[in-house]
């Protein structure tokens, strides 16, 4: 069985990169494909990463983002990234395409797939967060055919959707495998964090600012941004700050940190553009706070029981556990927030997201596809339909 599994961002990774591994375990023939920023070293380059991980993985790359990260250069990637996944895909032939969750980028994969009649696996769907992401996480539930869910409410609102029980099972969410092997892992040290900045003891409190922008809000990214920084400028902490992913808005966003650095010399800030999944969960461990709005906050924190100030409205909708507070796009509120989080301390870990074995719970839902894609049947390798034996 040939499976297919796309990567277009760097968050996605931590939640594909145990599939791949429970894949290859059992003898799964994996042909990853990544696409858009996962190939960009502005957003880290994640294609290397997965090449470290994974040496004798076959890896095909898609090429498709446009300059400016804006709303019109998001929707221009989603169609310029069909065209080049239909050819790619037809040349592939998989049994079965996986995708995660609802960047614009996975709405072009997923639709590429329907259309070639390739079977489609959605991890992630059924969640909610407050924005467009909602409707394109919507679309890819209703272009696959099954679906590896994080929560039990994930799995309602699949079915909502699709009205068949046999294709959904919670899994949990991948992420969280990570994020238990996190847990038992050495601290990370300064030479691993890597980007650019003072030196930082990781042995003491430092918080880290992971925020990205919302598409609905994009005109007002960069002042989200400026007002986060200004908040987490009076905090008595070193900050690790990670630039922001690949979305409308980013540029500014990118810009808001690049000034906020060099008019405060004064401030231990550090930034880093890219951690490895395994990396970037070590050093949530270590962390007395995450200040932003990424969904590391809500899910790999929660088990982690890292305390979290969750700014804005990016994650509104999305389930989570009590080591989430939330707050508006007002400094002194983050400000206070943040206070509050470092003098409560750890939270205990929620299972809410997992317990650390999704990635084999959803490599047996896929490989146990198997039979099912063509039972009986041998493929039509064109368009991937069954033919009559």
């Amino acid at each position: 069985m040939r499976v297919a599994v796309v990567l277009t961002a760097r968050p996605s990774y931590a939640k594909l990169k145990t599939v791949v591994s429970a894949l290859l375990a059992r003898h799964v023939d994996v042909q990853m494909v990544c696409c858009a920023s996962a190939l960009l070293e502005r957003y880290g380059k994640v294609v290397d990463v997965v090449r470290q991980d994974f040496p004798q993985l076959a890896i095909a790359e898609c090429w498709s983002t446009y300059e400016g990260a804006n709303l019109l250069t998001s929707a221009k990637e989603t169609g310029a990234l069909l065209i080049e996944l239909a050819s790619l895909l037809s040349a592939l032939q998989p049994d079965a395409m996986v995708v995660c969750a609802d960047r614009h980028e996975v709405l072009a994969a997923a639709q590429g797939a329907a259309y070639l009649n390739v079977p489609l696996v959605h991890l992630q769907g059924g969640e909610r967060t407050g924005s467009i992401d909602d409707r394109i996480r919507g679309a890819v539930t209703q272009l696959a055919q099954w679906h590896c869910v994080s929560t039990e409410q994930a799995k309602y609102r699949v079915y909502a959707l699709t009205g068949d029980w046999s294709r959904i099972v919670n899994t949990g969410c991948p992420s969280i495998d990570v994020a238990e092997q996190a847990r038992e892992s050495e601290p990370v040290t300064f030479e691993e964090l890597g980007g650019s900045g003072p030196r930082l003891d990781l042995a003491y409190p430092f918080l880290i600012v992971l925020q990205h922008s919302v598409t609905d809000e994009v005109d007002h990214a960069g002042a989200q941004m400026q007002t986060t920084l200004e908040a987490v400028g009076e905090v008595s902490l070193p900050r690790v700050v990670f630039w922001p992913g690949e979305d409308a808005g980013q540029e500014a966003m990118a810009k808001a940190i690049r000034v906020w650095k060099d008019q405060r010399p004064d401030l231990a800030i550090h930034t880093v553009r890219n951690l490895p999944p395994a990396l970037f969960l070590r050093l949530l461990t270590q962390a007395a706070v995450l200040v932003g709005n990424s969904s590391a906050g809500i899910r790999e924190a929660s088990y982690l029981g890292v305390p979290v100030v969750n700014v804005g409205s990016r994650q509104m909708g999305r389930e989570r556990g009590p080591n989430v507070q939330d707050v508006g796009y007002d400094a002194e509120a983050i400000w206070t927030a943040t206070g509050d989080q470092i003098a409560h301390g750890p939270y205990p870990s929620s299972g809410l997201y997992g317990e650390g074995d999704a990635g084999v719970r959803i490599a047996e839902v896929i490989d146990g596809l198997a039979d099912s894609v063509t039972p009986g049947r041998d493929r039509d390798r064109t368009l991937g339909r069954p033919t009559p034996a």
